[in-house]
């Protein structure tokens, strides 16, 4: 059986269907140097107009690397190693949402590229939004997002409905809903760069 052992983020405790562990440290770094190293570095997008997607940096400040499902580098599958232990804890906390336990969900897992982005100091995801908006992006069910380093001044989420905060700590792994009521933004530093790999959990 995996071992799904991590350590939890104090967010658990709420009960608020956002929650987070932190993976290996190393596993952040290496994923950091991946992006430094890739020539596939784009200016971040957002949709946009009829739902296409679009750089619009008044909404989102980024440079983005897009990763295929189908990505087999190392510091990619090694991610995926950690993200199935954070994954499965979450299934055992909120048991509701895993087919296995008898819900009626549908099947889901990893099937859109995910992205590792860094914001370089003022930029950020300036806008309010969510994961799952628009009818091209209706499959969507959680979202994941993990701190590739840690940021001090700044530099985690903000979200809406829940009153609350996450810090940029390298490692946590937060996972929450892909809907409105999960509405978040980026929180800008003004001083230092932030790394972080987010993608989505779908319907298959």
């Amino acid at each position: 059986m995996q071992n799904l052992s991590l350590k939890p983020h104090k967010i658990n405790k709420r009960n608020n269907f956002i929650a987070g562990w932190y993976i290996d440290p190393t596993v952040c770094d290496d994923l950091v140097e991946y992006f430094k190293k890739s020539p596939n570095q784009l200016p971040g997008q957002t949709g946009g107009k009829d739902d296409q997607p679009e750089v619009d940096r008044t909404r989102k400040a980024s440079t983005d690397i897009v990763i295929p499902p189908s990505c087999i580098d190392e510091p990619v599958i090694s991610y995926y190693r950690e993200l199935n232990k954070v994954i499965g804890l979450y299934k055992k906390k909120y048991q509701a949402c895993d087919i296995l336990f008898g819900s009626n969900q549908s099947y889901w897992g990893i099937v859109e590229p995910f992205n590792i982005q860094r914001y370089l100091p003022k930029e950020g995801y300036f806008a309010w939004h969510a994961e799952r908006s628009s009818k091209n992006t209706s499959h969507r069910l959680l979202t994941f997002l993990t701190y590739l380093n840690d940021v001090k001044d700044g530099g985690g989420t903000q979200f809406h409905y829940q009153k609350i905060k996450t810090k940029a700590e390298k490692g946590l792994t937060v996972i929450f809903g892909a809907d409105w009521n999960f509405f978040h933004r980026g929180i800008t530093s003004k001083t230092e760069t932030k790394y972080i790999a987010t993608g989505w959990y779908s319907y298959i």
